[in-house]
């Protein structure tokens, strides 16, 4: 004789969707957190792309320079034949321009691709919050009924 499982309850299921949701709403929010990381440091490495182009260009006498606080200086423009580029973990290392490109392209595209992959699971996240959130009205509204 073979034992049917139990279904669980209205209550169990309310309680279940619910701790559901919450779990899906800290993880989209922790999804929306590494989106805008992502898309301040893809706007740093397009900028930093223009720039480094920009001056290859040379045809700037003159650039502004930001030094914090505000406060901006005049200055030539500096030589661009090396470029130093962070690399992580605070270490900065030298290398020509068109190589310093070439990295910043390449960081610029997996930036790209990850930001992407983001948005995707936020979108998933939210269509299945969605779904669970129209499971409880329905659960909910015939409860009333």
């Amino acid at each position: 004789m073979s034992k049917q499982p139990k279904q669980p309850t209205a209550e169990e299921t309310v309680n279940a969707l619910v701790l559901e949701s919450r779990v899906l709403e800290n993880t989209y929010n922790e999804l929306t957190a590494r989106q805008n990381i992502l898309e301040r440091a893809l706007i740093e490495s397009r900028a930093a792309l223009d720039a480094i182009k920009g001056l290859a260009e040379g045809s700037s006498k003159e650039v502004l320079t930001q030094i914090g606080g505000g406060a901006i200086l005049r200055s030539a423009p500096p030589s661009i034949d090396k470029v130093m580029l962070g690399v992580g973990a605070g270490i900065v290392i030298e290398k020509p321009r068109a190589e310093a490109v070439a990295i910043l392209e390449e960081r610029t595209k997996e930036y790209e691709k990850t930001l992407m992959s983001i948005v995707n699971q936020r979108n998933e996240i939210a269509e299945r919050l969605e779904s669970d959130r129209q499971v409880l009205n329905t659960i909910l509204s015939q409860s009333q009924e």
